[in-house]
């Protein structure tokens, strides 16, 4: 049985839900059928007209991409702007394209904890964990096999699952409760329900007012032992993302403790300061925010295609460990559109002696 969109679609929505995306963003299946097969797969940061050309040249059915071709409501299709001419080839060749943007930003193992990994960090956890999404259940059941109940629970990545008898006027009720994210309290109520373990007005959903462990903006790691040096550091970072040129401010005479951030990340620079860290790589910064009052930190601008560019590789090595009857290629399309010139040195006059 060959693989099917959707199956795609839901394997990257286990990863990066859609729920915990930013309100502006657009993200899922953007273009295409979700019952279209698929054998070929092309995973890339921003879709354009040259991606989209190598996705017809393999033979791909799907283009899986960070970053939104679309982002607002759109009046037309047609191949008069760039936008429409993306969408209008899409559609003519029967390509579909799936996003998963700020919803991967904040997944564990995404775009943020890809960059730790390139840098070498170790010990990697989220650096903001703002995410108001854990919810506690509560499930009072006569269902006789305790053990199928907590088995159901933790499949549905429920956590600290426990039970108790309860006392009441009718003997094996049993009271189960669990920690779960918001987004998957419905497909539990609907799994519970079908294996007969669901009672009428025994579930219940309260909120929490501690933020799940799942999902969270930025990373912070740290390097083994003593750390390095600021230009070690910086030609460690030159030479793992390519980057010809990097900005920063600061100084540092050892670096252990690293934040990063995918993207344009600064608004996570104090977060940076408070937990510690005396470097914070992300991109997109401005002017103004590259003074910091702390001494010993190092702020630190890679460029935002080559902060992020790295998940177009995960996304593959995700697709492919998945799903074994599918080819999954990464673009070899630049499609970052900052460029960069470096002045060689003007040579030196030599002096008559």
């Amino acid at each position: 049985m060959s693989t099917r969109i959707r199956q795609i679609s839901t394997f990257l929505d286990q990863w990066a839900p859609p729920q915990v995306k930013m309100d502006y963003d657009n993200v899922g299946l953007l273009v295409g059928d979700p019952n279209a097969s698929v054998s070929s797969v092309l995973t890339c940061l921003d879709v354009t007209d040259a991606v989209v050309a190598e996705a017809i040249e393999k033979g791909c059915e799907i283009i899986v991409a960070h970053h939104p071709l679309i982002f607002s409501k759109i009046g037309s299709i047609n191949p008069t702007d760039e936008q429409g001419r993306i969408i209008y080839k899409l559609i003519k060749n029967d390509i579909g394209l799936l996003v998963a943007h700020t919803n991967l930003d904040a997944a564990l193992d995404g775009v943020s904890f890809v960059l730790a990994n390139i840098l070498g960090l170790d010990n990697l956890r989220f650096l903001d964990k703002n995410y108001s999404i854990s919810r506690k259940i509560r499930l009072i059941t006569s269902h006789a096999d305790s053990d199928a109940v907590l088995k159901l629970l933790n499949y549905h990545s429920a956590e600290e699952a426990h039970y108790f008898e309860v006392n009441n006027r009718k003997d094996g009720l049993k009271c189960f409760e669990a920690i779960i994210d918001q987004h998957n309290v419905s497909v539990l109520k609907k799994a519970l329900k079908k294996e007969g373990m669901l009672k009428e007005g025994s579930f219940q959903v309260i909120d929490l007012a501690s933020t799940t462990q799942n999902f969270g903006m930025g990373v912070i790691g740290e390097y083994p032992e003593e750390g390095i040096g600021k230009n070690e550091f910086l030609h460690l970072v030159s030479k793992a993302l390519d980057v010809k040129a990097i900005r920063y401010s600061g100084d540092v005479d050892k670096i252990k403790k690293v934040a990063v951030c995918g993207g344009a990340g600064v608004f996570l620079k104090n977060k940076a300061i408070q937990a510690g860290a005396q470097a914070f790589v992300t991109a997109d910064i401005k002017y103004h925010d590259y003074f910091t009052e702390k001494d010993d930190f190092l702020l630190v601008d890679v460029g935002h295609y080559e902060s992020e560019f790295p998940i177009a590789e995960a996304l593959k090595n995700e697709l492919t460990e998945a799903f074994e009857d599918v080819e999954v290629s990464v673009t070899r399309t630049v499609t970052n559109p900052m460029q960069i010139y470096v002045s060689d040195p003007e040579p030196k006059t030599i002096q008559q002696s």
